[in-house]
């Protein structure tokens, strides 16, 4: 697995943001592997954009 994976896993949560119905691709995954990590990183995505808070200042 390669830096561009964890990304594309990242960026495909970020698109996913807006899905209330968005299933992550990469689950279910076997603990301590790969796809557990690229799982991870989907939900990464998906979460920052429901975090984010606007900059009041």
């Amino acid at each position: 697995m390669s830096g561009r994976d964890l990304y594309r896993a990242y960026q495909e949560g970020l698109e996913a943001a807006g899905q209330a119905d968005a299933v992550n691709p990469h689950t279910p995954a076997p603990a301590g592997s790969s796809r557990e990590l690229l799982a991870r990183m989907w939900l990464r995505g998906r979460l920052k954009h429901a975090l984010d808070v606007p900059r009041t200042e």
